[in-house]
């Protein structure tokens, strides 16, 4: 019995908020609509948007084949590094962030 009354007393107290609030908004039309243009941004050069293709670690461990891997992995992180430069060029990114006392650190 008393679930029901508590369902009255809800649903009466509901409706007097809906209708104050229905009727103390302004008409939706007298509010005016502004727009705001959106900034679009360019498309990355295409070059930009290719990873380079990391090489295939040495098939036997001799010294010829890891000094030829090691010749071919720095080729590879050369053109990470140009390809990490292309891309702070294109975002605008003046310089890369400063790490203070690095040399320092224990």
């Amino acid at each position: 019995m008393q679930s029901s009354k508590t369902r009255l007393i809800l649903v009466s107290v509901l409706t007097g908020l809906a209708l104050t609030a229905c009727g103390s908004t302004a008409a939706p039309s007298d509010t005016p609509i502004k727009t705001i243009d959106v900034p679009v941004m360019p498309a990355p050069p295409a070059a930009l948007m290719v990873p380079p293709v990391r090489p295939e670690p040495p098939q036997n461990g001799t010294v010829a084949a890891i000094l030829e891997h090691a010749v071919e992995f720095g080729g590879y992180v050369a053109e990470l590094e140009n390809q990490n430069t292309a891309w702070r060029d294109w975002a605008g990114v003046s310089r890369q962030p400063r790490v203070d006392n690095w040399s320092n650190a224990k």
